[in-house]
């Protein structure tokens, strides 16, 4: 407690008043930037959903490579996706997607057809395949 003089010649006892820390100032303005979520909002983002992958375990030999065709996702029929080889017989697609699915297919070289009926992988999910051609 710290004491305080009044006009009269009595000393009151006050409560000091907490310090405060000097404010630092920043010689730069803060400027509002946009919200990812107000950035999607006006644009369509590539990035908005669930990461969304599929795993193919397949030997495609030296020079060779998987792609990935589909519907959703970004996929199109018309042009494969080079997946990524994560391993000697690993090969990974992966993206973040709204789509509440994504039909696909594997082709090797992408043109070559993996045998069989459209596979499909629902949004948020991850599909583990070994095809053959």
């Amino acid at each position: 407690m710290a004491l305080k003089k009044t006009n009269k010649t009595s000393a009151v006892k006050t409560a000091a008043a907490p310090k405060k820390a000097a404010a630092k100032k920043s010689d730069k303005k803060a400027v509002k930037q946009p919200s990812k979520k107000a950035e999607c909002a006006s644009k369509k983002c590539a990035n908005s959903g669930a990461l969304t992958r599929v795993f193919v375990k397949f030997d495609a030999g030296w020079g060779n490579q998987l792609y990935i065709r589909g519907n959703g996702g970004g996929l199109s029929w018309d042009k494969g996706v080079l997946m990524q080889c994560v391993n000697d017989d690993e090969w990974l697609w992966e993206k973040k997607i709204s789509d509440p699915q994504v039909s696909f297919k594997i082709l090797l070289n992408d043109s070559v057809w993996s045998s069989g009926e459209d596979l499909v992988v629902p949004v948020g999910e991850t599909a583990w395949l070994t095809p053959s051609f």
